[in-house]
């Protein structure tokens, strides 16, 4: 594969990774701006010479980073915060994830909470899908990783409150910066563990669905409590680097 300037690719990647690394390019040189939009994923697909769906799993994973977005009436634009978001500092050490941890819980207990009150059945249709999206992915962690950050990024989106939505896809670029940068991070990965993943975003979505704000909450905070848990177990297993970049 060759990219549009004609310079061969690096044929060892996976050719959704290509693509990331593509779009990261054109929007840290300028060629399409933040606010802009993106060409279709049809042309994209003709352009890279690869399957549409290889092109909608690039800009999941850029979505979930907070660098693209998908707007009202169709297509994909650059998000106006794509820049600071790719200039955002990585976790680094054990505090920086323990503040992570922190707002994560402070802001998405909160917002399960008002997803439940205010979500339109258009959220619960976008919800409905990501949760299938994820139990289908059960085995391949790094696919089910961006399902698993488009949920969260869903909910905010269904609390009708565009700021919360805004805090929570900062986060989420962070999130999976960290977790694509480094292999020390990776979360679940017994199949048996995914399973027990899958079922507990399942139930946010039904809490969420009966429109049940404690039960929503509750089941967040244990949820997150349990990332918690494995992400600072990671940080503290011996060999574990001191940068975690």
């Amino acid at each position: 594969m060759r990219s549009e300037e004609g310079e061969v690719m690096d044929l060892g990647k996976k050719n959704y990774e290509i693509i990331i690394e593509e779009l990261e390019r054109i929007i840290e040189t300028g060629k399409v701006k933040p606010g802009e939009k993106l060409e279709t994923i049809e042309n994209m697909a003709k352009r890279y010479r690869v399957g549409r769906s290889t092109v909608r799993e690039a800009i999941s994973h850029l979505k979930a980073r907070g660098l693209l977005e998908t707007r009202q009436g169709g297509g994909t634009y650059v998000r106006a915060q794509a820049l600071e978001s790719m200039a955002a500092q990585q976790i680094k050490n054990r505090e920086d994830l323990q503040q992570l941890l922190e707002v994560r819980s402070i802001l998405e207990v909160g917002s399960v909470e008002l997803a439940a009150l205010h979500r339109s059945e258009a959220d619960l249709a976008e919800l409905s899908e990501i949760v299938g999206l994820m139990e289908e992915a059960i085995g391949n962690e790094e696919i089910s990783q961006v399902h698993d950050v488009n949920f969260h990024l869903a909910i905010a989106k269904a609390t009708q409150n565009p700021l919360l939505r805004q805090m929570m896809e900062s986060i989420s670029a962070m999130m999976m910066r960290t977790i694509r940068d480094s292999r020390s991070l990776w979360l679940f990965s017994e199949q048996e563990s995914a399973h027990r993943l899958f079922q507990e975003h399942r139930q946010m979505l039904e809490a969420i669905r009966e429109q049940n704000p404690r039960a929503a909450a509750d089941l967040m905070r244990t949820h997150l409590t349990k990332v918690g848990h494995a992400l600072m177990g990671a940080s503290d297993k011996p060999g574990a680097p001191e940068s975690i970049e």
